[in-house]
């Protein structure tokens, strides 16, 4: 669930994520612990969150002697009351593909379709792909991309 490689529309939604530690590029880690993914997510980021989880609690069973599952779980339940709260609930779950609203704070929701595939020679690498919805979400997101990604999250950084 580390995040290896991005397109600038993911970057212009998430942030500079050549910045960021590998810990910070891991997808349950922003989950549990980004405002601004939170705030991307809005409504929906409960339910995600526990697909995560989920997730997340089936690749720790894969990988039990792998001591990267141990460090990030210990590292994810010390960050996030609420990463404790769905793992209690024991739930496990292998694939998260799921229609996605997200939310940009100019210009407003952003609709997909996640595709997600495995690569054929490397079973632990999956490719997503996030489709945008023809309500608009394509033109907002070339918008995105022609303005100064600094000003799109201005919004964002007042009210965090």
């Amino acid at each position: 669930m580390n995040i290896i490689g991005w397109n600038e529309a993911y970057r212009a939604l998430n942030g500079n994520l050549s910045a960021m530690s590998e810990q910070e590029r891991n997808f349950v880690w922003m989950t549990f612990t980004s405002a601004r993914f939170r705030y991307i997510k809005g409504d929906q980021w409960e339910e995600h969150a526990r697909r995560i989880a989920a997730a997340f609690r089936a690749g720790y069973a894969r990988y039990a002697d792998d001591p990267w599952w141990s460090e990030q779980f210990e590292a994810l339940s010390k960050a996030s009351e609420e990463f404790r709260g769905f793992w209690a609930s024991h739930e496990v779950l292998d694939t998260i593909d799921a229609p996605k609203t997200l939310h940009c704070p100019n210009l407003g929701e952003l609709n997909f379709d996640l595709i997600s595939f495995q690569y054929l020679s490397d079973p632990n690498l999956t490719v997503s792909i996030h489709v945008p919805h023809a309500d608009g979400t394509g033109e907002k997101m070339q918008r995105m991309l022609s303005e100064d990604q600094g000003r799109i999250w201005e919004v964002f950084e007042k009210i965090t």
